[in-house]
C-alpha cells in the first residue's frame, strides 16, 4: 500500500472517529434540543399498582394525593365496544379467569371484578 493510500484512509477514519465523538457528545450540532410540554417528574403506572388494587379510582386518588404529576392507566375494548381499564387484555394475572377482554361483552367484564386478586401485580 503506497503512503498516499494509507493517509487517505488514516486522515478518513481520524475525520471519521472526531466527527462521531462530536456528534454523540454534542447532538444538538445537528437536531435541535425537543421543547418539554410539560414537566413530570412522577408518573404513577397503573395509579401506582404496588400501593393500591392497580387501575382503581382509589389508586388513582392516592398517587393525586402523594403529590403525581402523571397517572398512566391502559384501556381494552370489549366484545361490545365498551371500554374497559385493565392493564392486561388477559384477565388471568389480576382475577384468576383465563379469558380476553376483548372476547367478553361488558356486562360479563363488569362481573370480573368481585374476583380482583389483590397483589396480583406480583403474582401472589
Amino acid at each position: 500500500m503506497s503512503s498516499a493510500t494509507a493517509f487517505y484512509l488514516l486522515s478518513t477514519l481520524g475525520g471519521y472517529l472526531v466527527t462521531s465523538f462530536l456528534l454523540l457528545k454534542y447532538p444538538t450540532l445537528l437536531h435541535q434540543r425537543k421543547k418539554q410540554r410539560f414537566l413530570s417528574k412522577h408518573i404513577s403506572h397503573r395509579g401506582g399498582a404496588g400501593e393500591n388494587l392497580e387501575n382503581t379510582m382509589a389508586a388513582f386518588q392516592h398517587a393525586v394525593t402523594i403529590g403525581t404529576d402523571m397517572l398512566e392507566l391502559d384501556c381494552h375494548i370489549t366484545k361490545d365496544e365498551q371500554v374497559v381499564v385493565s392493564h392486561d387484555e388477559n384477565l388471568k394475572r389480576s382475577t384468576g379467569v383465563n379469558a380476553n377482554i376483548s372476547d367478553l361483552k361488558y356486562c360479563v367484564s363488569i362481573k370480573m371484578r368481585d374476583k380482583l386478586i389483590p397483589g396480583a401485580y406480583w403474582g401472589l
